[in-house]
């Protein structure tokens, strides 16, 4: 029976963001949005403004302080009554915690309690508002909005940097629970491979570029066969029979690749190498030219479901060259 060692080695090209460099209000010195019921406040008076530190970002969270006499000295502010982002956003750590030195305290992951994210050039952007809901009066119909103030965390962009992954590639066992242990595979079986991404600071979604299969380390020896091309077109899966394909995704960061074994033809080298592009980018971006995308049922299909993107598929088809399928 004949049998295929393949040694599995991943190039990982990412485009991401990381490293954190500041955070900051919007004013240099706090300005506080009153709504237009509440306009007898008066904004311009510094001994009433809420008093709060500039908000840190970690790589994962955004903090702000606040004195827990946020308006009036001797009248401390609830602290249920301060929250990160609108009610809807769910979660108990958006709302603000006492820490026991006469301070509040929010620290929320960056992806939640609405926190908005935009890029620039050179930088990602996290924005909020630090919102403060005084008691209810009585014929309240709904929950009123006191004071409203834009905090915002700013991380450098950087471009071509690789992300620090956990468990980035590897063979997987048949039921995808553990490593595979071997490189030898039989005929009959499949190749199940699998990777990941994990990042702190931003939710990614992992895509394959391409992957490609040689007979050396080298990437672009001959013979050589992509058997995943065009930003994520799974070509291998058009030949006749083929059930080489992506699996639908269990998480935006992991894609998991199921490839039937073959050899190239009149080579007697029964260990081929294989070489797959990695790209990551925020799930926030949905960049339509990045797909995974296998021919399954005499269609293209989408492992996100949105098969439109895979059209571009269509106009490519599978070239063996000199690869005899097993």
């Amino acid at each position: 029976m004949s049998l295929l060692s393949v040694y599995f080695m991943f190039v990982l090209h990412v485009l991401s963001v990381l490293v954190t460099v500041k955070c900051y209000t919007y004013q240099t010195s706090p300005v506080f949005l009153s709504f237009p019921d509440l306009a007898a406040l008066d904004a311009t008076s510094r001994a009433n403004e809420p008093r709060f530190e500039d908000p840190v970002g970690t790589t994962d969270n955004m903090e702000v302080v606040m004195k827990a006499q946020l308006f009036d000295p001797g009248l401390p502010a609830e602290p249920m009554r301060l929250r990160l982002g609108p009610v809807a956003a769910a979660g108990d750590h958006c709302v603000a915690k006492v820490t026991g030195n006469g301070e509040y305290i929010v620290r929320a992951p960056l992806a939640e309690c609405g926190n908005k994210v935009m890029f620039t050039d050179s930088a990602v952007l996290y924005s909020n508002l630090l919102l403060y809901y005084p008691p209810s009066s009585p014929g309240d119909t709904f929950q009123r909005v006191h004071v409203a103030v834009p905090v915002q965390c700013e991380y450098e962009r950087s471009l071509n940097v690789l992300l620090v992954f956990k468990s980035p590639s590897h063979l997987s066992s048949e039921d995808w629970s553990s490593e595979r242990t071997s490189s030898v595979y039989f005929l009959g079986e499949t190749v199940n491979m699998e990777a990941s991404v994990h990042h702190h600071h931003l939710p990614l979604r992992l895509y394959v570029s391409s992957c490609v299969a040689t007979l050396t380390s080298d990437v672009n020896s001959s013979p050589r066969y992509p058997f995943i091309d065009h930003q994520g077109c799974f070509t291998d899966s058009q030949l006749s029979g083929s059930k080489s394909r992506f699996l639908s995704r269990v998480h935006n960061s992991r894609l998991q690749i199921q490839l039937e074994p073959f050899l190239f033809h009149q080579d007697r080298r029964h260990s081929i190498y294989i070489t797959c592009y990695l790209e990551a980018e925020p799930i926030s971006k949905n960049d339509p030219v990045k797909k995974a995308c296998s021919f399954i049922n005499n269609r293209w299909r989408s492992v996100d479901g949105d098969d439109h993107v895979c059209e571009s598929c269509i106009h490519f088809h599978v070239n063996r060259g000199s690869t005899y399928i097993l």
